[in-house]
């Protein structure tokens, strides 16, 4: 005869509830990163005399100033951001800042491709910290 308390122990019973948990949550997460979900800004930021700049924080915001997405970029100055947009968000302009250089960005895509990755790469040129002058507004 099987004994029941071995077999749904609360141990168990918190195991089994806990997998479950991160299962739904892992499908929720999958959901909002599918790939007509999904636009990817990539690049490199260099500084005026073409070294790396590496460890600088890129900002990705909105017209209304609210957050998209933050990076800090490698030891290259390469950095990539994954933001979550709809097929609705196509031509919506964000700006992209690092340091004392604001680039407008269009995000560019074909809303009824569900199967292309969507994304671009923008590369910046920018001073060191220190040497603002007035900001400079890019454009592409």
């Amino acid at each position: 005869m099987m004994n029941l308390h071995s077999k749904f122990s609360p141990g168990r019973a918190i195991a089994v509830i806990g997998f479950a948990l991160m299962l739904v949550y892992a499908q929720s997460a999958n959901a909002a990163h599918k790939i007509d979900h999904r636009y990817t800004v990539w690049g490199e930021i260099k500084y005026e005399d073409d070294t790396p700049a590496a460890e600088v924080v890129v900002q990705l915001t909105v017209k209304d100033g609210k957050p998209m997405g933050e990076v800090k970029a490698d030891y290259r100055g390469r950095y990539r951001v994954v933001l979550h947009v709809h097929s609705r968000d196509v031509y919506k302009v964000f700006d992209m800042r690092v340091n004392n250089v604001t680039r407008k960005v269009r995000l560019l895509f074909s809303p009824n491709d569900r199967q292309t990755e969507r994304g671009q790469r923008v590369d910046l040129v920018i001073k060191r910290e220190g040497e603002f002058e007035a900001p400079a507004i890019q454009t592409q």
